[in-house]
């Protein structure tokens, strides 16, 4: 299966549930460099994955099948999949079992708010992910749109529903939300529109033969980034050139993957998501629309995974509205990226 927005709510509840035990871990053990360091590199290393390998962690798959983490300097790295009951991204990092993890800022602020010593270093998906999905031949198009209609949402969304309304100056007299349980209560007429996630959205089930429309939060009032990569403040001080060396591999995988959507795919579905058994056409449509997330006018210009300080304040601003007050330098760091294309200008 792809992700789904009721999938991607599973995993943001449990992590914000289990906030406070992370950060008691993660306050009471020192990183190491995570994996086992060799005399002539990097030796071993770990990238804790948000979820399930499917098509979020494209790049990853060619960065490691093409060798581009061995010529970066690692003896190898392994890619640990998320999921229900997996270790979080920041207890991960911060506990020196990975040294690059896959996280969110809805997870990753409210953990360095209760003490994780870690940093947003990247992003893949410079857009929000979040969207608005509703029957083409009842389309809400706007926030506006959505003055007297019913919404169903995943319990664990609600975080980011709320600030979404907040952004808007809506509240509950404006929208009647509901429990999402599938997209089935779109095409069966029992709400207006769903919260879902554009990967998935609109167009698969358009493809699917229900038409469907969507918006995105970002485009009305929730700016802010999806599956960003994280790692220790420890490592980004005493690790240095692992990171950049790591993150390096990253911008070199991701813009193979962005550059050739057919054999992404054929890596998703026939080698590291194999055991998952994804619908090919389904995953096509997600890396399609994963694509448009990644690839924008400001990593044209500043690189791909680069977050600019315009986003940085804009996802500052949208955690703001839920309730996660948090500033700009305490939950990103740069420099990684900002030496991976000093070393290397021509990967810009």
């Amino acid at each position: 299966m792809t992700v789904t927005t009721t999938s991607r709510g599973r995993r943001l509840a449990a992590a914000l549930g289990t906030a406070a035990a992370v950060a008691l871990v993660l306050t009471a053990c020192s990183a190491s460099d995570g994996g086992a360091e060799s005399s002539d590199g990097f030796g071993e290393a770990d990238i804790q994955l948000s979820w399930l390998k499917n098509q979020q962690f494209a790049g990853e798959y060619f960065a490691d099948a093409d060798g581009l983490f061995t010529d970066a300097g690692f003896d190898a790295v392994t890619l640990t999949a998320g999921g229900s009951g997996a270790t979080s991204a920041e207890a991960a990092v911060t506990t020196g079992k990975s040294l690059v993890g896959i996280s969110a800022p809805l997870i990753t602020a409210p953990a360095i708010e209760q003490g994780a010593q870690v940093k947003i270093i990247g992003t893949l998906y410079q857009v929000n992910p979040f969207a608005v999905v509703s029957p083409a031949d009842a389309p809400l198009e706007a926030a506006a749109d959505l003055e007297g209609a019913t919404i169903a949402v995943s319990d664990s969304n609600t975080l980011v529903w709320n600030a979404f309304l907040a952004a808007n100056e809506l509240d509950d007299s404006d929208v009647t939300t509901v429990p999402l349980s599938d997209t089935s209560m779109l095409t069966t007429g029992q709400v207006d529109g769903y919260l879902g996630y554009s990967t998935t959205g609109a167009t698969a089930l358009t493809n699917s033969g229900f038409d469907a429309v969507e918006f995105l939060l970002a485009d009305e009032g929730l700016p802010m980034i999806g599956e960003s990569m994280i790692a220790s403040q420890d490592a980004i001080d005493n690790d240095r050139e692992a990171l950049v060396a790591m993150m390096t591999a990253l911008v070199q995988g991701w813009q193979a993957s962005l550059s050739d959507a057919e054999r992404t795919v054929d890596l998703v579905v026939d080698d590291y998501g194999k055991d998952q058994e994804y619908d090919r056409d389904a995953v096509t449509v997600a890396v399609e629309k994963q694509n448009e997330l990644i690839s924008t006018a400001e990593t044209d210009a500043n690189g791909i995974l680069t977050i600019s300080d315009g986003l940085q304040q804009g996802t500052v601003d949208s955690l703001a509205l839920a309730d996660i007050d948090i500033e700009a330098a305490d939950l990103f760091d740069m420099s990684i990226l900002e030496d991976v294309y000093e070393s290397a200008p021509d990967l810009r």
